[in-house]
C-alpha cells in the first residue's frame, strides 16, 4: 500500500530531432585530396592545407569577417585536368555528402568555368547555395540558377565571394539582405559603370565603392531572385520538416481527428512565428506576422486518406517581408 496521497508522473516531450543548419560552409580544395573536417580557427586549416593555398587562403577570408562563423567544414578533392570531365570530381563530392550533409553554402576554389558549371548543378540538385567568382562578365551568362551566386571580381584569386559567405552566414536567414556587406580584405572590382550595370542586368554581383563605402552589390542569385529570399525559403521547409516530425516522434498518437490535425497546425504556426521573429514573414499594422495555416477538418477528409493514415491539404501562406534597398525621395525647395 502507497503511502503517498499524490503521485506525479511525467512524460517528456522534448525529444531533440537534427536541425539542418544554415550558417556552415563547405569549402572544398581541388589541390590536393584531404578527408572532410570541420575547423574552429585558421591555424588549425592552416596546418593541414599548408600545400594547398587556395583553399587556405578562402579560408582566411571566411574566418576574417566580422562576426566570424565559429566553425567551417572543408574536404580536398583533386580536380579534373583538362583532358577529363568534371563527372568523377561530382561523384567524389557525392560519396563526401553521404557522410557529411549538414552544410549550407558551398565555395571552392576552382576558376576552371566547366567546374564551376558543374558545381552550381549539382549545388542546385542538392538543396545547397554555391557561391562562385568570375573575372570575365561574359561568363555570367553561363549560370542561371537560383543556388548558384556569382560575384564578378577583377581579381578572383582573392576570394571574395569566400568573404561574402564568412560577412553573412553568421546571421540568421531572413535578419539581413546581402547587398551593402562591407567585407575585410577585399578591394573593390575594377570595372566601370556600364559593365557593373551589364553584371546586374546578368544577375551577377560585384564589391564596388559607393560614397567611400566598399560594399556588396545586387545580393541575388544567377536566377535572379534574391539571395536571402531562398535563405529563407529553405529554412521554413526545412523547420516545418523538423517540427511536424517531432510532434510525430514524441507523441505515443497524433489521432486521426480533428484534435489531432490541430496538433499539426500548431506545429506549422510555431515554425512560421518563429520565421515571423527572424525577420522573414512580414508584420501587419498590429504587428503580427502575416502568415495564415488551414487545413481541412476530419469530416471533409477523404476515407482513403483516413484509411492510410494520410493528412493532406495542410497549407500555409507567407507574406515575406522583404527589404528597402532602393529609395526615392521627393522634396521641394521655396521661397
Amino acid at each position: 500500500m502507497s503511502v503517498k496521497d499524490v503521485v506525479v508522473n511525467i512524460t517528456r516531450e522534448t525529444a531533440a530531432v537534427t536541425q539542418a543548419g544554415f550558417g556552415l560552409p563547405l569549402i572544398i580544395s581541388t589541390e590536393r585530396n584531404v578527408a572532410y573536417e570541420e575547423f574552429a580557427d585558421i591555424a588549425s586549416v592552416s596546418e593541414l592545407y599548408a600545400d594547398a593555398p587556395k583553399a587556405n587562403k578562402m579560408a582566411q577570408r571566411v574566418f576574417g569577417q566580422s562576426p566570424t562563423l565559429p566553425k567551417i567544414a572543408m574536404v580536398g578533392i583533386m580536380g579534373p585536368t583538362e583532358t577529363e570531365t568534371p563527372e568523377g570530381f561530382i561523384a567524389d563530392l557525392n560519396k563526401v555528402v553521404e557522410l557529411h550533409n549538414d552544410f549550407y553554402f558551398v565555395l571552392c576554389d576552382t576558376r576552371d568555368l566547366e567546374l564551376q558549371k558543374a558545381i552550381s548543378d549539382w549545388a542546385t540538385a542538392a538543396g545547397k547555395l554555391y557561391f562562385t567568382c568570375v573575372s570575365d562578365i561574359a561568363n555570367l551568362s553561363e549560370f542561371n540558377s537560383e543556388r548558384t551566386v556569382v560575384m564578378a571580381h577583377t581579381s578572383p584569386d582573392e576570394y571574395p565571394e569566400a568573404a561574402w559567405v564568412g560577412a553573412c552566414a553568421p546571421k540568421n536567414p531572413g535578419s539581413i539582405t546581402w547587398k551593402f556587406k562591407n567585407l575585410n580584405g577585399i578591394a573593390a572590382a575594377k570595372y566601370t559603370l556600364s559593365e557593373i550595370s551589364q553584371i546586374h542586368d546578368a544577375n551577377g554581383n560585384t564589391y564596388v565603392k559607393k560614397l567611400g563605402f566598399l560594399q556588396t552589390s545586387a545580393g541575388k542569385t544567377s536566377g535572379g531572385e534574391y539571395i536571402d529570399n531562398i535563405r529563407s525559403e529553405d529554412f521554413i521547409k526545412a523547420r516545418l520538416e523538423e517540427e511536424v516530425s517531432r510532434l510525430l516522434f514524441t507523441k505515443d498518437k497524433v489521432p486521426y481527428d480533428d484534435k489531432g490535425i490541430a496538433l499539426v497546425v500548431d506545429a506549422v504556426r510555431t515554425v512560421l512565428r518563429q520565421a515571423t521573429a527572424q525577420g522573414i514573414v512580414a508584420l501587419d499594422e498590429n504587428g503580427q506576422g502575416m502568415f495564415t495555416v488551414t487545413a481541412p477538418k476530419r469530416a471533409d477528409v477523404p476515407k482513403n486518406d483516413i484509411a492510410n493514415r494520410v493528412l493532406n491539404n495542410v497549407n500555409w501562406t507567407v507574406t515575406l517581408a522583404g527589404a528597402v534597398e532602393r529609395v526615392t525621395i521627393n522634396g521641394v525647395l521655396t521661397y
